[in-house]
């Protein structure tokens, strides 16, 4: 659905590892196994924190760098996505089980005429400086989110849109060429945020940057922000959904990229919490139960290798298969992760499982289990023909759990008769994997922590697995597999629509154009002092600091 959006969470990894959480209130998360003999972590089910005693006054939160943009087109990563649902609001909103909701700023959807979403807007709504929300505000940004000139990263989201209207000044028809079950989620994520059109146009090119900054409706207003010094928020006193007011007085993101820093300020106080992607200190953490709470949540996650190129020996889908039955997943998920998640079976994350989990259960039970198999896969290399034959994993030395995964890989293929090289690059320059075709011609595939815009398995395999798919490095193409994809995207029924899901994740699963590798779970730690956050992964995607508190 994204138009060159990156997924640029490996970076996050260069900080060091996803480690091992408790669950919530400290305690372990409980370990079951697959059928197959894989061992996976219980999915989380619990999705918030304890609820705040009362205010809190000024807090710090922690990202893995520094906030680089609050215009939502240009949100792709951890930071901003962060930065952005402190402020701004969505049209509709992600819960924190995933599910999506007219809690945000429509009122309703009317999806009855399945070429069209008439969306009528809250009534009270305001933008900080007390101006009302208007259609206007919302189809200049849903404008701005589906212009492919812009550079930004969701024009594909609207790939079947023909107009946006205000049809008055608290309705928006969005006319559709084909009816689009993708877009009413994608109107809960970053492409359905909404902003004030005369700030933004008065901003210009400045817009959402550190000079311009930005003019939203949520329950913090942006009050200062300097590079070095991180994105200082203040709470709204005008907000408009006063039964949700938000309760700290400030909070200050700042971007963090040392361990010890993180940990030391955490123990302290200096930093009230972070949703850790990386942090080797996470045991440390979890011992300091009288300062710190360690909590786990369900995410979108996957931890995936990316092949990136058919045109050498992954070309064959033999191979890929017998590469993916030679990789020690638990190995890498005790390893890098501490058993904090599981060795999935497919691309999709549990946590997508955002409607008809029944659905998705039975798909993923009726899969065969991620285990070690060198017969097999031995016996697939032969039969491809590939005995001896070289590939090439792109890496980063420089980024330690991502070094050890790629050694992990290229141990599994040496153990079925491949031949495997690491093209490293620094961590700094291992984006380019993702932007530059150049940087990919010298590899087979390389390594991504990914995720979806909500919660549904298709908002991801859609960018990998359909032609022209943001994130279909290889060119990959299975006419099923974009039937099935298609005829979801149309399917108004939840059941039928999973239905159509799983079958085109099934045909993904064994043509394997990326071979999953582990489902990582949310990770929050906090300073005992605060409490009240979701502990899923809809802190990306929806306000999730406004009930933040006194523990």
């Amino acid at each position: 659905m994204r138009n060159p959006k990156l997924r640029l969470t490996v970076l996050a990894l260069a900080l060091t590892l996803i480690a091992a959480v408790a669950a919530a209130c400290g305690k372990s998360a409980t370990t079951t196994s697959d059928s197959g003999g894989a061992t996976t972590a219980a999915v989380p089910t619990e999705t918030m924190t304890p609820a705040a005693s009362g205010p809190a006054g000024d807090v710090v939160w922690s990202t893995y760098r520094e906030t680089n943009s609050v215009d939502p087109i240009y949100a792709f990563d951890y930071p901003e996505n962060t930065a952005i649902t402190l402020m701004c609001e969505s049209l509709l909103h992600q819960n924190a089980d995933g599910s999506i909701s007219t809690d945000g700023l429509a009122e309703s959807v009317d999806t009855t005429d399945p070429l069209s979403m008439v969306i009528t807007l809250r009534d009270g709504v305001t933008f900080w400086d007390g101006t009302p929300l208007t259609a206007d505000d919302v189809v200049y940004s849903l404008g701005r989110a589906r212009d492919a000139k812009l550079g930004g990263f969701y024009s594909n989201a609207f790939a079947r849109v023909t107009s946006i209207d205000a049809t008055d000044a608290k309705t928006v028809t969005i006319t559709l060429s084909q009816a689009d079950t993708w877009l009413y989620g994608e109107l809960s994520s970053m492409p359905g945020v909404i902003y004030q059109q005369a700030f933004a146009e008065k901003a210009g090119a400045d817009f959402g940057t550190v000079k311009g900054g930005t003019m939203c409706t949520g329950g913090f207003k942006l009050d200062t922000w300097k590079t070095g010094e991180g994105v200082k928020v203040v709470k709204n006193d005008a907000y408009w959904d006063t039964a949700n007011a938000a309760q700290a007085s400030s909070i200050t993101l700042k971007g963090i990229s040392d361990d010890a820093t993180i940990t030391s300020g955490l123990l302290t106080g200096e930093l009230h919490g972070v949703y850790a992607l990386s942090i080797s200190t996470l045991d440390q953490l979890k011992a300091a139960t009288d300062k710190v709470t360690v909590f786990e949540g369900s995410s979108y996650a996957t931890d995936a290798f990316i092949v990136s190129s058919f045109s050498g020996t992954l070309g064959d889908a033999k191979v890929r298969q017998a590469l993916s039955l030679a990789i020690d997943r638990e190995g890498i998920l005790a390893t890098n992760y501490k058993g904090s998640g599981s060795v999935g079976r497919t691309l999709a994350n549990k946590g997508t499982w955002g409607y008809a989990p029944e659905v998705f259960q039975a798909g993923y039970d009726a899969l065969p289990a991620p285990t070690v198999d060198l017969e097999q896969a031995k016996q697939l290399i032969k039969d491809a023909g590939a005995e001896g034959k070289t590939i090439n994993i792109g890496m980063s030395n420089e980024i330690p759990t991502l070094a050890t995964e790629a050694k992990a890989v290229q141990s599994a293929a040496q153990s079925i008769g491949l031949k495997a090289n690491l093209v490293s690059l620094s961590a700094a320059n291992y984006i380019n994997f993702f932007i530059d075709p150049k940087a990919r011609e010298s590899v087979d595939g390389f390594f991504t922590v990914n995720y979806p815009d909500y919660a549904d398995p298709a908002a991801l395999l859609a960018t990998l697995a359909l032609e022209g798919g943001s994130q279909n490095y290889s060119g990959y193409s299975n006419p099923d597999v974009t039937t099935a994809l298609d005829a979801a995207r149309t399917e108004a029924d939840a059941t039928k629509r999973a239905q159509h899901v799983v079958d085109a994740q099934k045909l993904i699963s064994e043509d394997l154009p990326w071979i999953p590798i582990v489902s990582p779970n949310t990770i929050l730690v906090m300073n005992n002092s605060v409490t009240g956050v979701p502990t899923t992964f809809q802190y990306m995607f929806a306000p999730w600091a406004n009930t933040l508190g006194k523990k």
